[in-house]
């Protein structure tokens, strides 16, 4: 596994855990004391995490640091379901959106599929 591969999947299995409990993610960052941008980049795999920020997020959210950093089972069925789960909510609410902002979100969503590669 590429360093990289390993922080991004420890990122999805925070957001995997934080979404589990039902817990959002400005309710981690002022449990952690930290800001939210520091756990959404976290989530999405960007930066490299201090330690002592992950010992606060399993604190956090109630399981050992050893549960955040065991990223073997990320690509479990559980996940997958997370994610479909996830895209159903978006696509819900995509549906309430009129076609200007449709067209405008889309040249985002390609823009960041750019930035990912």
């Amino acid at each position: 596994m590429h360093k990289d591969d390993f922080i991004y999947n420890i990122g999805r299995k925070i957001a995997f855990l934080r979404k589990t409990k039902g817990v959002s993610q400005e309710e981690l960052a002022a449990r952690c004391e930290r800001v939210v941008n520091t756990i959404s980049n976290l989530e999405r795999g960007l930066g490299d995490p201090k330690i002592s920020t992950l010992k606060k997020i399993a604190q956090s959210l109630d399981v050992s640091l050893l549960t955040i950093l065991d990223v073997d089972d990320v690509n479990s069925s559980d996940y997958k379901k997370s994610n479909e789960n996830t895209i159903n909510r978006i696509i819900v609410l995509l549906r309430k959106l009129d076609e200007n902002t449709l067209h405008i979100l889309e040249k985002q969503i390609e823009g960041l599929c750019k930035s990912k590669k």
